[in-house]
């Protein structure tokens, strides 16, 4: 049977067992097609201060992409959500491992934050990801916001480019005033050939309600534009259930179970193969207290335990001077985390001055393993190395403890808003005693980090903003960096460098909006320097029993100055009451200060602008992304892009119960190779694996009870 069209065990079943439990005492109600809005006070957002407030109360550029965007966009990926924002750029596609990076800034240097609990770590090895940030299945959210400049302030370690908050849906979001709710999702996207199927289900009890989401989706590999990709499958389920408890005064309670799970399977020449399997589990308390005291007018607690977990185990031939051989390794990354928070908020108001103070507490603990294992066997059945560990990096455990302040000021018969936010964190980083390595050479590694913030936002009208920013951001030595100690002898190893200091950032941003009911537009200029970057560099060589060949010693090591500068705009305008027109643009430059030379973390300037009608059971929109020429690389060796525009349509139609949306992309069927896909390689390196897809198609129905 083709490989291509195997079912996945399981999948039938758990929908069918999920709907059946869901459509219990469902009610009917018809769904009507919602049309986007441009009120700013209808988008609330939680990254300018960690609490409920307008999109234009923030002083900063914040990208905010909705439940409905996702759905008009037909997105099946993290990396599909933010396909229109030139300023965020990713890495991976359906079924892989995926990253986004914010005006260059990516990996592990962004915090990503789910429902208030820190996500798991990026881990990357062979030149790639092995783990990505996102295991989560994108039809279970309800908002997305990402924060562009430094997010340490509020948010802590990790937060040296940005913060990503994504938020899902409570029962009371998906209730919406009703006893019972109910809907079944099915989808297709072609450019994996995916298929996916959901449902999503809530329930007002006496005193509480709860909700389940679940959807299951399996595909293959997203090929490059020539076909020529290795194939593989894979299939995921996510799981998102919750339980909100009405307290007195107000008050809530709320339980919530996340899971996610991902299983990938490559076949390449027999008996080659990898089977990868991600999961990503989360359990969480939180409590939510209205009742105001000396200190406070509300509080947030929350208590969490997540839990990541990957299991590789790959069949590889090989040969040595021994002969040829088989290796079955047994390769995994594991993370639990353990989170604490606390926060309050405060209103206080006098003769001149409003103020509004957010503070409180984070507590986290990592405990992560690199675990590695392999067993070779030679061509005449002598089993050469049995289950033996192999070296990558000692597990290692990390505390991140810390304490911030935000204070929003606004003067009375004054068009200035003042913000005004410190952070104190302290960490401590321990390896785990393993027999694998010399622990001599590794040590604790602790510091303490002072993260402010300063912001100003003038109003010069009720339509008209302008503000400025500066904030400071920080970013613990990565565990895999700092006790990395391995490699292949005798040609290379990694030798691990427990002195690194963390990564340091200092970013100001100045920038306009304006917002009525017909017209909104954005316009920011930033600047941006990040301190002691680590990176790899070779530290020395040494003898091998191989004449003619050193042993290349490399270690991570922090470089002393990076500098990112650059402007986006965006606007977004009706017409009339149908009719919506919309362009946005970015251009981002940066420089390695030591040497000079341009950083292959950019993007070339790109933007998009389409044209959108809207009725009142069905919408076309077209849009037309457009891509310049990359010439700022950073050696006259480096490879250079060709710039590219391709064309999408969405389409989607409301019919009572039913609602459709279509994305038809790359309509002209263009052959382009982005940059960030082939940054850093010489200038004659083949790109033909790192090609995008040719013309394709998604489609997603929804039937709501």
């Amino acid at each position: 049977m083709n490989k291509r069209h195997k079912t996945t065990r399981g999948f039938a079943k758990s929908l069918l067992a999920t709907a059946i439990f869901a459509t219990l005492q469902a009610t009917v109600y018809a769904a009507d097609l919602a049309k986007p809005t441009l009120e700013t006070d209808e988008i609330l957002v939680v990254t300018g201060s960690r609490s409920k407030e307008k999109l234009e109360d923030v002083a900063g550029a914040v990208s905010v992409v909705t439940a409905e965007e996702i759905d008009i966009q037909v997105s099946n990926s993290l990396s599909d959500i933010f396909r229109y924002d030139p300023s965020i750029s990713s890495t991976g596609s359906q079924g892989q491992a995926q990253t986004l990076s914010i005006r260059g800034i990516g990996g592990n240097r962004v915090v990503y934050i789910k429902d208030g609990r820190r996500l798991n770590d990026a881990y990357a090895g062979g030149g790639g990801y092995l783990v990505g940030r996102g295991y989560l299945d994108v039809s279970q959210l309800s908002q997305v916001e990402v924060a562009k400049a430094a997010a340490s302030p509020l948010y802590g370690s990790d937060g040296l480019g940005g913060v990503i908050v994504l938020t899902t849906p409570d029962p009371d979001d998906l209730l919406q005033g009703e006893s019972n709710a109910l809907s079944l999702q099915a989808g297709f996207d072609s450019i994996a050939d995916e298929r996916s199927l959901g449902v999503q289900a809530a329930k007002q009890f006496s005193g509480s309600q709860a909700s389940i989401q679940l959807t299951a989706r399996k595909g293959n590999e997203t090929q490059n534009y020539e076909e020529s990709l290795p194939e593989f499958d894979y299939d995921s389920v996510g799981v998102l259930a919750k339980w909100a408890i009405a307290l007195e005064n107000n008050n809530e309670l709320k339980f919530t179970l996340d899971h996610y799970q991902q299983n990938n399977e490559q076949l390449q020449e027999p008996p080659e193969q990898t089977e990868d399997e991600d999961k990503q589990t989360a359990f969480s308390i939180d409590y939510l207290n209205n009742s105001s005291n000396w200190l406070t007018d509300t509080q947030n607690w929350q208590l969490y335990l997540s839990h990541y977990e990957q299991n590789s185990d790959q069949i590889v031939q090989g040969a040595d001077q021994g002969g040829p051989y088989i290796d079955n390794n047994d390769y995994g990354f594991e993370q639990r985390i353990i989170g604490a928070r606390w926060q309050g908020e405060t209103l206080l108001s006098g003769n001149q001055v409003e103020q509004d103070l957010v503070f409180g507490f984070d507590v986290d603990y990592y405990d992560t393993e690199r675990p590695r294992f392999k067993t070779r066997t030679a061509a005449d059945g002598t089993l050469l190395q049995d289950n033996e560990p192999q070296k990558a990096f000692p597990g290692a455990e990390t505390w991140l403890a810390g304490l911030f302040l935000q204070d929003n000021i606004q003067l009375k018969d004054s068009p200035i808003k003042f913000i005004a936010g410190v952070r104190i964190d302290h960490y401590r980083m321990t390896p785990q005693d393993n027999a694998l390595y010399d622990m001599s050479l590794l040590s604790d590694v602790r510091e303490t980090a002072l993260s402010p913030k300063l912001a100003a936002i003038y109003t010069f009208s009720n339509d008209i903003r302008g503000y400025v920013q500066y904030a400071e951001g920080f970013k613990i030595p990565p565990h895999d960096q700092a006790y990395q100690n391995h490699g292949i002898e005798p040609f290379y190893a990694i030798l691990p460098n427990p002195d690194l200091d963390p990564e340091s950032s200092r970013s100001l941003e100045t920038g306009l909006k304006f917002a009525d009911n017909n017209t909104r537009w954005n316009l920011s200029a930033f600047y941006s320097k990040f301190d002691d970057f680590i990176d790899t560099q070779v530290v020395g060589t040494s003898p091998t029993y191989i004449p003619g060949v050193d042993r290349v010693e490399y270690q991570y090591v922090n470089k002393d100055e990076v500098t990112i500068k650059g402007v986006e705009a965006s606007v977004t305008h009706w017409l009339n009451d149908n009719i919506q027109l919309a362009s946005s643009v970015a251009y981002t430059t940066g420089k390695d200060e030591t040497t000079d030379d341009y950083l292959t973390t950019l993007s070339p300037l790109s933007g998009n602008a389409s044209v959108g009608y809207h009725g009142n059971d069905w919408y076309v929109r077209g849009v037309v992304t457009a891509v310049n020429s990359m010439s700022r690389v950073p050696t006259d060796e480096s490879i250079q892009t060709p710039g590219y525009a391709t064309v999408d349509i969405l389409v989607g139609i409301s019919l009572t119960n039913w609602q459709v949306n279509l994305a038809a992309r790359n309509l002209t069927d263009k052959y382009y190779v982005p940059y960030q896909s082939v940054a850093g390689l010489q200038s004659e390196a083949s790109t033909e694996q790192y090609s995008q897809p040719g013309r394709s198609f998604g489609v997603q129905v929804k039937y709501t009870f």
